[in-house]
């Protein structure tokens, strides 16, 4: 009896430090948030970048299965993600700060929402047979860098 007790008692202060925790999640390392269109377009011009990186990197992936997926190269695949993710969540905050529709950041808004389901592939899926990751990757971050590159152009 007092071991379950125990247990829900640590569950209990646990869940309560994860509630009060002070840090935003956004702000553990991440790219900063902000509705400020300089800054979201920072993001996606260095998410091009990182992505331009990536894309040869796997490229040049060995066709191994054997070994690994270099783990700077899925760090840079995540971080090239976050950026993406970033710049979308600051374009939502940009139409929800204007007080009328704006149809440009709606529509940078839905290619940004694209790119980034495309640049979540390598991310997820380095278990995958390397001769599927190296093709799916090339495929999939090339749309993004087309969404993305396309979205610095609608942008004002």
């Amino acid at each position: 009896m007092r071991f379950s007790l125990g247990s829900v008692i640590v569950a209990f202060v646990g869940l309560v430090g994860l509630l009060t925790a002070t840090e935003p999640v956004h702000a553990q390392g991440g790219p900063a948030l902000s509705k400020d269109p300089a800054v979201f377009k920072a993001h996606l011009v260095q998410f091009i970048q990182l992505t331009r990186r990536n894309l040869r990197d796997i490229q040049a992936l060995p066709d191994d299965d054997s070994i690994p997926v270099d783990r700077e190269l899925r760090n840079r695949v995540s971080q090239a993600y976050g950026l993406v993710r970033a710049a979308r969540w600051g374009i939502e905050l940009a139409q929800n700060a204007k007080t009328y529709k704006d149809p440009m950041l709606d529509l940078a808004y839905n290619r940004i929402d694209q790119a980034m389901v495309f640049a979540r592939y390598p991310v997820d899926n380095t278990y995958v047979p390397r001769a599927e990751y190296v093709s799916q990757s090339e495929q999939n971050l090339s749309r993004a860098l087309r969404l993305v590159q396309q979205t610095l152009v609608i942008l004002p």
